[in-house]
């Protein structure tokens, strides 16, 4: 079935990342408007060519680019109305900033990678004096030490203070510098710590370290309240601060604080009145009005990398570096550019996540998240999402329409600015005003009197691209493309959109409407490499599909399929489940090839095999549609193996004899390709949404007027039909018993062929050609009276309908009574099997019993054990089907076998 929607091209992924590089590389001119058009138009174009030669089924006509005037007047509208709520603000906070970019991030924008190096520093920090109602001992008071722990090192210089837990003991060792061995100090740290530093001991090499003694005293950590500390490189008179964020199983048990430079320092210095001075420069060097003179030697060196050893060289000569040491930890990354970023405070707009979080999570409850398992991924990442940082330093996307104040850089928003300029869009079709008028113009043009004759300068920032593509719902809605709700029925991307598309749909749908966007969130795994890794533009392991089509068609293709499968990272073994799946619907569509269009002749079932399987294809349909209600492609694809391992199989097998001996247009033949009719259906319909092209091939190779009854001259697709299959409706208790002794029948005849080496050896040496399951020397007992395809009193059981479906030379019904005494007596049972409520007995049969027939293979040549005949002569069915208006088409067979036709007795 064809899920028809619209096709966002939003450019995350083929304007602003793109064209920022292009910018940064001074490819194209900053504020050129016509280059960013037309790259964007190209890669729109590009994308759409994509999805059209791959078969995309898609509303492709209908699609929505986050560039057109009419979805960037909507954005800005919509700033306007959160803005008017109070759920926009401007504040100097710490963002995740990246300086290859030279912007800030949002989290979604952000990589983990858990390979980052940084190095750890034990630094001591003069103590200058604990509060004088402090519970400490002497020890503490003659000392003059105290030790943090900082993992970047770049963080030193901007902090303002010290933090400790509450409920933690510290431990003063006595220590002595290198440089200086008769001065004593006291190191305080917490226990769990000491004897590992003792141990590695040293300021990491070169001069000016320390060494540790033994312990002077235990303490707790209350004994720090209202102490002070001397900074190492100011001399500034700093505070020790109490924080929840502090624990003792990492680092001291003391913590620096950089409030500009770390979201839970930040707060902490809010809540102490810390100063807020940030020392890094937008490109990610030391610098600007926060370096002091102190530290003029730092000043342009870049702090992640040669920075960080500045760093630790001015702690070294100073004879503070008590212990070094490179820690591996997971570090965020710029997902554009693959190098790490760093805290830096900075002015930004945001969006009050905070005030919106429970009205969130409260819409989140209403949200269907599939598969199941990952409804908690969203609700701990909505729950625990920090300030979202909607403002962009870059240089082409949708500006923020703001002015600021001249003289003091506060931000003087003007709504009727706002909804005019969004006006002025829609109908020139650009936004590129923004970009060409100067302040006063814009403020003349589209402003209120109110912005008249002040000193203003406009906003340099454009929105975050999460917020351009978070508003898609909006777009959808005017198209016409969502329920009478509002809300789009599903909504399909990976995992990682948690942090991404996911969350910030969800955030504005519910600040601008007040209910979740989606109905529905389908959540995908990634396609991986060899290695495992998620395929990535940024890491640049992506394959091209077009590369693996053409390996397909055996062009240019690699040596090996090993080869392959380490090219791809996803290719089929050459014996894999879609090998065999694609051999199964080509041999269903020889079997229906000659099946007469009539309903009445698709329809007529009227022979038990066929009864029970087609209950078992019942109950497949409803195991798959579950499946797909849940979006769980894995169960399709697993009820799809069993279906061929377990019933299409050995049906298939089961009903070949029929197939290809009985006559054309014989009632039971026609069952069969009947039945097989609606296997093909299912088993199409079923493959269609996960191989398309698999289940396309199959559709366009039907017989004419193929499902449903399509018309030839008509092009349609699968993926168009109706998902209906009203002859698998029957779903009585007689058919559904045929189909769970079809079932049994099957293991039956599996556990007989498995059940003994010398019966499995017999077997094999009666077989002829390939057709073994056909020339098997055995039959079977069965003692049940209600068997609904037993034998009729008056049937040779070597031609009934059990001995067919179970390939078998004979079956033979017994009474219950009888069927106990041939149990007990002494017979060769190669296997007793219990059939739901029939009792089984497999018996080898005398080779001397019969003989194979030359037209159907099976071992039944003989019309009883007193019988006198040749091995080349026809079974008693075969003959009668030949002679049944067949006479000279017997002859004929006869002679292209090289046979004298001999028809046995009383034929």
């Amino acid at each position: 079935a064809l899920l028809a929607c619209s096709v966002g091209l939003d450019l995350r992924q083929c304007q602003s990342p793109p064209l920022t590089e292009l910018t940064i590389n001074k490819r194209i001119s900053p504020r050129s408007a016509h280059p960013p058009r037309a790259f964007a138009d190209q890669c729109i174009a590009e994308q759409r060519l994509a999805f059209q030669h791959w078969g995309v089924l898609s509303a492709s006509a209908e699609h929505y680019e986050t560039k057109s005037p009419g979805y960037v007047a909507r954005q800005l509208l919509a700033f306007d109305r959160l803005h008017s709520l109070g759920l926009v603000y401007r504040s100097f906070l710490p963002v995740h900033w990246s300086d290859s970019s030279a912007t800030a991030l949002a989290e979604a924008e952000l990589v983990y990678r858990d390979d980052h190096r940084s190095d750890s520093a034990f630094v001591l920090m003069p103590l200058i004096r604990l509060s004088a109602d402090a519970s400490a001992p002497e020890a503490l008071r003659d000392s003059e030490g105290s030790s943090s722990r900082g993992i970047t090192c770049w963080f030193g210089p901007p902090r303002r203070g010290l933090c400790r837990p509450t409920p933690l003991s510290l431990w003063a060792p006595a220590c002595a510098t290198r440089a200086a061995p008769s001065a004593r100090r006291s190191d305080r740290c917490c226990r769990s710590q000491l004897a590992r530093l003792r141990w590695r001991g040293g300021g990491g090499g070169g001069g000016g370290g320390v060494e540790l003694g033994e312990p002077l005293a235990e303490f707790p950590a209350d004994a720090l309240i209202g102490a002070t500390y001397r900074h190492p490189f100011s001399n500034a008179e700093c505070p020790v601060l109490p924080s929840d964020h502090v624990t003792e199983d990492k680092g001291t048990g003391l913590v620096h604080v950089a409030p500009a430079h770390g979201r839970e320092d930040f707060q902490l210095g809010i809540k102490f009145k810390l100063p807020l001075v940030s020392m890094v420069t937008e490109a990610g060097r030391f610098g600007g009005p926060g370096l002091s003179e102190s530290l003029e030697e730092l000043n342009g060196r870049h702090c992640l990398t040669e920075g960080s050893g500045a760093v630790l060289d001015l702690l070294r000569r100073r004879s503070l570096l008590a212990h070094t040491e490179a820690l591996v930890h997971s570090y965020p990354y710029d997902w554009r550019t693959g190098r790490p970023v760093m805290l830096r405070a900075s002015s930004q707009w945001f969006l009050d996540t905070a005030g919106l979080r429970d009205r969130a999570l409260t819409a989140l409850d209403t949200v269907r998240i599939l598969p199941d398992r990952e409804a908690g991924a969203m609700r701990a990442f909505v729950a625990a999402r920090p300030y979202w940082c909607i403002s962009r330093q870059r240089v082409h996307g949708v500006p923020i329409p703001v002015l600021y104040d001249e003289s003091t850089g506060d931000p003087v928003y003007d709504s009727q600015l706002t909804r005019r300029f969004a006006e002025h869009v829609a109908e020139t079709g650009s936004a590129d005003s923004w970009f060409e008028l100067s302040a006063d113009q814009l403020a003349e043009k589209f402003g209120s009197s109110e912005l008249r004759h002040r000193r203003l300068k406009k906003s340099g920032d454009i929105f975050d691209i999460w917020m351009d593509s978070g508003l898609s719902w909006a777009v959808a809605g005017e198209a016409g493309d969502l329920d009478a709700d509002g809300q789009a029925s599903l909504c399909v991307e990976g995992q990682d959109q948690f942090r991404g598309w996911f969350s910030s749909s969800l955030l504005l749908s519910v600040a601008l409407t007040g209910r979740p966007p989606y109905k529905s969130l389908a959540v995908h795994g990634f396609t991986v490499d060899e290695t495992g890794r998620k395929m990535s533009k940024s890491v640049g392991n992506v394959v091209d599909p077009e590369q693996v089509g053409t390996w397909e068609r055996g062009v240019e293709a690699p040596a090996s399929p090993s080869d392959r499968r380490s090219a791809t990272g996803f290719w089929p073994p050459p014996d894999g489940h879609v090998k065999r799946l694609r051999s199964h619907l080509r041999f269903l569509l020889g079997c229906v090839s000659d099946l007469p269009l009539s309903e009445t002749v698709r329809t007529a079932i009227c022979h038990p095999a066929d009864a029970g399987y087609l209950a078992l294809l019942a109950d497949f349909v409803r195991s798959i549609e579950a499946a797909f209600d849940a979006c769980d492609t894995g169960a399709v694809c697993r009820q799809l193996e069993q279906l061929l391992s377990q019933a299409a199989g050995p049906y298939l097998a089961a009903v070949k004899h029929r197939l290809y001996c009985f006559p054309a247009d014989s009632p039971d033949r026609r069952s069969a390709q009947a039945a097989l009719w609606q296997s093909l259906r299912a088993i199409t319909m079923a493959t269609a949404p996960v191989l398309p092209h698999l289940a396309e091939e199959v559709y366009a190779a039907l017989p004419v007027d193929g499902f449903g009854g399509r018309p030839a001259e008509s092009p349609t697709s699968v993926c168009l039909e109706a998902w209906q299959f009203p002859d698998l409706s029957d779903s009585s208790d007689s058919r559904t018993l045929l189909g769970r002794q079809l079932l049994a029948l099957f293991r039956l005849r599996s556990a007989a062929f498995a059940g003994s080496d010398e019966f499995a050896q017999a077997a094999s040496a009666a077989a002829r050609l390939s057709l073994a399951p056909l020339s098997a020397g055995w039959e079977l007992l069965l003692a049940n009276d209600a068997l609904p395809w037993r034998p009729e009193a008056k049937e040779d059981p070597r031609f009934g309908r059990l001995a067919e479906t179970l390939r078998c030379s004979s079956v033979r019904v017994v009474r219950a009574t009888e069927f106990e005494s041939l149990r007990a007596a002494d017979r060769r049972v190669l296997t007793d099997c219990d059939l739901g409520d029939v009792g089984v007995l497999v018996e080898e049969v005398r080779p001397d019993v019969s003989s194979d027939c030359p037209r159907c293979r099976r071992r039944v040549a003989k019309a009883s054990a007193g019988d006198t005949c040749g091995d080349d002569e026809l079974c008693q069915q075969c003959a009668d089907f030949l002679l049944d208006g067949w006479a000279s088409d017997a002859e004929l067979y006869s002679r292209m076998l090289h046979l004298e036709f001999k028809p046995v007795a009383g034929s």
